[in-house]
């Protein structure tokens, strides 16, 4: 069980059942009864002198319950101190508060007060005022409870459990814990949870409905926090989004107490703005028309910096095409890049990109993205009916204006470049960078376009690079010790929000560097369970492993020239989707659906161990009787043990704009063409003796994919009725792949 199960165990240690077999004298009665409260507490005394349980934190916490129907107020405490010390090591801010519900409600009657209301409150705030920030943040959770729930628990073992005037200890048990929460809900939950709000009002501002009206007259929300006792003027942590978070965290609480105002900015039309919803569109435009706008508050002190993730890394790149003075970092993770990634990879679109359009909308529908049975369903419907991937809208139900606007731009062209930095824009870019993405990232390409962009057109640039084992959630909203079978290296499970406002520090502030941040490149090896610190990222690797794909075998040798022959029939669509999430980054075998119409190549076993470092790049030779196809490859590294191992995101692109992404040149049919590869998921990992590669070859047709006909006509409005004769491919055994590696 991992830790964060194990805590949210703890959070429930007060729900806890017991079965005992006992039996009690207890004569039906009803809760109503004026005598029910005498029975009950007569039962309680009984009950307190032949308890047991083998397990010690259950019978505290039971014991308690009982101390305190009891009116045993001291002896209560001293069990609730008990029950605290048990977590004081493993969860010491949790520890302090373990059962606070208990202890202000038992301070509350050893004061034998009439003013339950203003004595309540006095407790509280004593007690609130000593406790860390992390420890005030769990106090809300032992204030939730549902309506009614104790007290048709304690009808219902009145009605039940109640046999010939006599109960069973597991249901007097119960029935004390039931009653003694009732109780202590009627009395003391209707003051604390009003006064909570007020105590988080007291200590942050929060300002949740402001409009800040663009130069265009133009609409952008915003939503502010700061921590009332920070210095009168501070810096500025901007967040700008096309998602409608609704509320602050703990974190962001945290890190307002270092001295920081947080400001959540929205896209044009989300949250409060009345505008058109118009993702990508204006960021360039209307962050800096934000950041105008926090410079000329009175809790400013002229310095910005921004943070965030997938689409809120865009966001800050968008910014930079027209760097503000006052903007003086940005720490973008798992960027989107519009137009390189999202919502196309290589000139390829997905489905996927009418889920997230119907996502980020101007209250983010997260019920309807996580629909999965809905979203799979209208895949495997535009997959079995062979529509246009243009209709995929009107499948859905209406016409999405900007889901067309984007198909009409299938090449790289000034519309995506017109968003974000584009080569010599980045020569401007002399701010310091702090950039985040994963192995397993989506988004990760759109973070290396940034990276490697920037540096290719200023020399000078200060850009630092953290990449490791993580998926696209995980870069966002923390690393998880775990992601599809695979247990990362405990190295790598760092904390990136702390990293983050280390960087802030460093750089708004003058405080030191990240000790985390070595050097400019940061760079998890898996199976290592070390981070490889280097000065730049060509630094990073030492050698090329070039593999020829030869019939079934990935081999050092050129061979003879020859090739394997693949035929492909469109027509047939009997694989459907079941799962977007089956396959697994450590698995036994490769994952049979992303086997079908596809070539397997391995190489022979290495006799000694190296690391892959960066991303591979290759060169297809191949003939086809089309004008164009959807090539697709996934390497794996194959284990002594048999196992595959995934080694990065797959590969994919569009045959007819491999050589060049603004500009597409279709193949010609019956013809060697050489299709290069390029733009491939970056990776980093120890390759162990004993081990072999293994290439994954062939063409995207799934139901998750925009479907090449190969007609060279737009693929979007190609439809199965564009299928005809099969698609048939010599691949050539002159094709390589040519692998980044370090060795000794």
């Amino acid at each position: 069980m991992n830790k964060k199960k194990k805590f949210w165990l703890i959070l429930f240690l007060f729900s806890f059942s017991f079965c005992f077999s006992q039996k009690l004298y207890f004569k039906r009665i009803e809760l109503e009864n004026p005598e029910f409260e005498n029975k009950l507490l007569k039962l309680n005394k009984e009950l307190m002198k032949i308890y047991k349980e083998k397990d010690s934190l259950k019978y505290k916490d039971n014991y308690l319950r009982f101390q305190i129907l009891n009116k045993d107020y001291d002896g209560a405490l001293n069990t609730l101190n008990k029950v605290r010390n048990f977590y004081k090591d493993s969860y010491p801010d949790y520890s302090k508060i373990v059962g606070i519900q208990f202890e202000l409600f038992i301070l509350m009657k050893k004061a034998k007060t009439n003013d339950i209301r203003s004595t309540y409150e006095r407790l509280f705030r004593e007690k609130y005022s000593n406790l860390s920030l992390l420890s005030k943040n769990f106090i809300p959770d032992s204030f939730k409870f549902k309506e009614g729930y104790n007290k048709n628990e304690i009808n219902k073992i009145l009605k039940d459990s109640i046999i010939q005037d006599s109960i069973s200890l597991k249901n007097a048990v119960l029935l004390c814990r039931h009653y003694n929460y009732h109780t202590m809900i009627t009395e003391t939950f209707s003051i604390a949870k009003p006064l909570l709000k007020k105590l988080d009002e007291e200590e942050f501002l929060v300002k949740d409905s402001i409009i800040v009206k663009t130069k265009k007259g133009k609409e952008v929300a915003l939503r502010i926090i700061r921590y009332n006792k920070s210095e009168l003027r501070t810096p500025t942590i901007l967040n700008f989004s096309t998602y409608n978070v609704g509320q602050f965290t703990y974190k962001e609480k945290l890190n307002l107490t270092k001295g920081y105002a947080i400001v959540y900015a929205y896209s044009r039309g989300v949250y409060l703005s009345k505008d058109e919803v118009s993702p990508f569109e204006f960021e360039s435009e209307d962050v800096n028309e934000v950041i105008d706008w926090i410079i000329k508050q009175p809790w400013s002190n002229g310095k910005v910096g921004m943070i965030g993730g997938s689409y809120d890394g865009f966001s800050q790149w968008a910014a930079t095409k027209n760097l503000h003075p006052a903007l003086k970092t940005i720490i973008p993770s798992a960027s989107v890049g519009f137009g390189i990634d999202f919502p196309m990879y290589n000139n390829c679109f997905s489905p996927y990109m009418l889920r997230w359009l119907n996502y980020a909308k101007k209250e983010t529908d997260n019920k309807l993205f996580s629909d999965e049975k809905k979203w799979i369903s209208l895949y495997n419907s535009y997959y079995k009916k062979g529509i246009a991937f243009n209709t995929l809208d009107s499948l859905f139900g209406n016409t999405n204006p900007v889901f067309q606007k984007w198909l009409n731009h299938p090449s790289f062209d000034a519309f995506w470049q017109s968003k974000i930095p584009y080569k010599k824009d980045f020569a401007k870019i002399n701010i310091p960078v702090l950039t985040f993405t994963g192995y397993f990232d989506a988004d990760q390409r759109g973070a290396m376009y940034y990276y490697n962009e920037h540096y290719k057109y200023n020399k000078n640039a200060n850009h630092y690079f953290v990449i490791g084992p993580y998926s696209h959630s995980g870069v966002i909203s923390g690393v998880d010790e775990e992601y599809k079978g695979y247990k990362i290296d405990p190295i790598a499970k760092i904390d990136i929000e702390a990293i983050s406002y280390q960087w802030f520090d460093y750089i708004l502030k003058g405080k030191e560097k990240p000790e985390f941040l070595k050097d400019k490149v940061n760079i998890q090896v898996m199976g290592s369970n070390q981070w490889k610190n280097v000065v730049s990222i060509d630094k990073i690797s030492n050698k090329k492993l070039k593999l020829f794909l030869n019939k079934t075998k990935l081999q050092e040798s050129k061979p003879e020239l020859s090739f394997l022959f693949q035929k492909i029939d469109f027509m047939k669509r009997e694989d459907t989707m079941q799962s977007f999430d089956g396959e697994k980054i450590l698995d036994s075998s490769l994952y049979k659906a992303n086997l079908k119409d596809k070539l397997v190549f391995e190489s022979d076993t290495f006799d000694v161990p190296f690391e892959i470092n960066g991303s591979f790049i290759g060169s297809l030779k191949t003939s086809i009787n089309k004008r164009d196809m959807d090539v697709m490859i996934t390497i794996y590294e194959k284990l002594a043990t048999g196992q595959y191992f995934k080694l990065s995101h797959e590969y994919f692109a569009r045959a007819s704009y491999a050589k060049d992404s603004g500009k597409r040149k279709l193949l010609k049919p019956h013809t060697i063409e050489t299709i290069p590869v390029h733009n491939t998921f970056f990776t980093s990992r120890k390759i162990e003796k004993g081990s072999k590669l293994v290439l994954v070859l062939g063409i995207r047709k799934s139901p998750d994919v925009q479907i090449n006909y190969g007609t060279g006509k737009d693929v979007s409005e190609e439809t199965i009725a564009d299928a005809k004769e099969p698609l048939e491919i010599k691949w050539y055994n002159d094709s390589y792949i040519e692998i980044p590696i370090f060795q000794n």
